[in-house]
Formats: C-alpha cells, sequence, structure tokens
C-alpha cells in the first residue's frame, strides 16, 4: 500500500515528520510517495530551500520518494493547488491513500461542503453572489455561503490546512479519484502562525525566525540531521520575494494591460491597477498597495508571481490536469518506485530532464532560473542538478 503526502516542507520540520509518523501508523503503509512544490510556493514567494535540498531533507525524515508539483499548479489558490496535486498523485496510478494535515481534524466536517462546491445549487449561488457584491473575498463569502446553505458554523475553513483540505476533497471527486482521503489533526500550531511553539512549531513561524536571524530558535524546530542541509542556505542570502523587485519593475514597465490580463490571477481590473503603482521600493510594498477588501494580500502575491514568472491562464488546465510527472529523487532502497512509477502513470514521467520531451518542461526550467537568479546565480539546474538519491 502507498501513501501520498501534499506538501511543501518550507522548510521541511519536525511537525511533518510527526504527520508522516501518524500517517505510517494510521494507514499502515509501505511506502510514502510525497508531491512537493519545487522553487515558488503557493504563498507567492520562492522557497526557503530550494527543491533539491527539500527534497534530501523530506528523504531523510520518512519519504521514499518525492515527485514535483508544477509551478504554474504550485503558486495557484488553493483550489488549483489541490487540483494539481491531487491529479499528480492519481496520475502516478500508485496511491492508495493520501494524507492531509488539518486543523480540524475530522475529515467528515468537508465532505458534505465539498459536495455543494462541486454540484452549487441556485440557492447556494445567490447566497454567494449577494457577498460578493457586498465587495468581500470570494474566500470570506464562500463561507459564509457554506454557512447560510448548510446551516452550520463554517468558520474552520478560515484555517489555512483546512480550506486546502476542502479543495483536495473537490478534486478527488472531480477526478473521480478512488484515492482514500486520511486527516490527521495538526499538533499544537496553525499552518501560517508566527509564533514558534518549541519543537512543533509551523513552517511559517519558522520562516520568521530565520528571517529575523533567530536561527538556534528556527533550528530547535528541525530535524537534526537537517542543520547540514540548511548550512548552506543560512550562510548566504536567504530567498525572499522582495530580491525579484527589479525584475518584476523591468517586466511592469515593458508590459501593457492587455498582456497582464493574460496572466492567471490578474482578474477584475487587476491589470490596470498594479502598474498604476510605480511608486514602490519592493514587491511587498507593492503588494501592500494593491491589496484591498476584495483583493486579499495572498491574492495579489500570487499575481505579482505569476507576472514575474509568466504564468497565464492558459498555462493551468483544470479539465486534463498536469502533463508529465517529474521525479525529484528517492530512497536508495525504494529505487523499485521509480520504475513502478514509470509502468503505471498516466503522463510522462520526467528522471532526467535533458530527456523530458521537447517544451514540456520550459515553465519549469524559467521559475528554478528565475529562483537562483538573485541567489547563486546557477543557470539550468534542472538540467545539472541529478537526481536527488538518498542512503
Amino acid at each position: 500500500m502507498n501513501v501520498g503526502i501534499i506538501a511543501e516542507y518550507n522548510p521541511f520540520h519536525k511537525g511533518h515528520r510527526l504527520h508522516i509518523s501518524n500517517t505510517l501508523a494510521l494507514t499502515e503503509a509501505e511506502n510514502v510517495i510525497a508531491v512537493m512544490s519545487g522553487c515558488f510556493v503557493q504563498r507567492g514567494e520562492p522557497a526557503i530551500a530550494d527543491k533539491f535540498l527539500r527534497t534530501r531533507a523530506a528523504l531523510i525524515n520518512g519519504v521514499d520518494m518525492v515527485l514535483e508539483l508544477p509551478v504554474c499548479y504550485a503558486t495557484g489558490a488553493a483550489d488549483v493547488f489541490a487540483f494539481g496535486a491531487v491529479d499528480t498523485l492519481n496520475k502516478s496510478g500508485m496511491i492508495d491513500i493520501v494524507s492531509f494535515g488539518t486543523e480540524a481534524g475530522d475529515i467528515d466536517l468537508f465532505k458534505e461542503a465539498a459536495n455543494l462546491l462541486n454540484n452549487e445549487t441556485p440557492a447556494f449561488k445567490a447566497a454567494l453572489h449577494k457577498r460578493l457584491n457586498e465587495g468581500i473575498s470570494y474566500a470570506a463569502a464562500r463561507e459564509g455561503a457554506l454557512s447560510e446553505i448548510l446551516s452550520r458554523d463554517m468558520s474552520f475553513l478560515s484555517k489555512s490546512n483546512n480550506i486546502l483540505a476542502l479543495e483536495y476533497l473537490r478534486a478527488l471527486d472531480r477526478l473521480k479519484s478512488t484515492i482514500l482521503p486520511v486527516t490527521i489533526k495538526r499538533e499544537v500550531n496553525a499552518y501560517n502562525s508566527m509564533a514558534m511553539t518549541g519543537e512543533i512549531s509551523s513552517a511559517a513561524a519558522i520562516r520568521h525566525s530565520l528571517y529575523n536571524c533567530e536561527t538556534d530558535i528556527a533550528l530547535s524546530a528541525i530535524p537534526s540531521n537537517c542543520y547540514e542541509l540548511l548550512k548552506e542556505v543560512l550562510e548566504n542570502k536567504l530567498p525572499h520575494i522582495d530580491l525579484y523587485t527589479d525584475a518584476l519593475k523591468y517586466i511592469l514597465r515593458t508590459e501593457n494591460p492587455q498582456d497582464l490580463a493574460l496572466i492567471d490571477g490578474i482578474t477584475e481590473g487587476l491589470e490596470n491597477r498594479i502598474p498604476s503603482i510605480t511608486a514602490f521600493e519592493s514587491i511587498t510594498e507593492l503588494a501592500n498597495a494593491v491589496k484591498s477588501k476584495r483583493y486579499t494580500h495572498s491574492r495579489v502575491r500570487r499575481a505579482l508571481l505569476h507576472i514575474l514568472l509568466d504564468i497565464k491562464k492558459t498555462d493551468i488546465d483544470m479539465t486534463n490536469g498536469v502533463k508529465y510527472i517529474r521525479v525529484l529523487g528517492f530512497k536508495r532502497s525504494k529505487a523499485h518506485l521509480v520504475s513502478e512509477l514509470a509502468e503505471k502513470a498516466k503522463v510522462p514521467v520526467i528522471t532526467n530532464v535533458k530527456n523530458a520531451p521537447k517544451g514540456l518542461y520550459d515553465k519549469e526550467i524559467f521559475a528554478t532560473n528565475m529562483y537562483y537568479m538573485p541567489l547563486s546565480g546557477a543557470v539550468n539546474k534542472d538540467l545539472t542538478e541529478p537526481l536527488v538519491i538518498a542512503e
């Protein structure tokens, strides 16, 4: 039996290791296969460590094989992220169960809402549009409409992992997947909490500590076998979205609103609103200037990242899904999983990018090159970095 885990591991921490351990105890699975974001993540930011380091961290802490979530889905809104990740697991042809952490810890809480969202009733549509017309964000409007139609408090959907859990169930249903979903209740700390809570702390809190040079505090929540992996990252410039400010300024000065309107996440006049703000010193400052009651900060960050990476609406296929599966790494003792994947996958499997079908992986190569541009300046690491093989 194989269990799939959807992750960013940004960075890998002790809470992730606990989730893997609890998942194995619950499912009695033989193998853990993770689908993980590459160099950019769903918050609209660069990952704190590159995908190769994060892959190795996962492999030495309980994961048996790591697959890459294509950047177009990894940086998308919750429904896009979830659909791409679930579709990757589904198309692998290898996964029996998918396990994810939630604040709620009860899979049944999500099923009725997922069904309603996939089969919207006239009453739900009316309740949703009423709230949207009041100018609130889509997430808040949807939460309120669900509460009204289902006649129960759905405020738990304001939690990040609960939102993703709902979208995982929707994706499984849309794909008519036979993968069984299970959830593990998150321990101690919420997904996006900035407060360190000892050894089990959120990735957001760990990143916050690293950015504030509180390295010892951050490392207390990271497995000790990851310290050496993070050493290179900590000794150099930490990846941060603001390092890409000059690149974004150049794009905004050379693109017209019609071109920006083609970018994923650019809707409802954002193609005019974003370039109208010319006096900004950082991407963070620009995002703060653009955000509003209707445009949430996270939505704006993702839109700006998509401008930077040239991710267009047409790059995201919510009908046919992912076009390939890339293996980032595996445990040497589980090398047979790669062969099994090649036999069972419903799309091309990439183990060597140089041998990928022409044009299939170009978007990822571009994104990875962008990631390293203000850091090490490395070029074409997707073509030169070997598969991560952990002992």
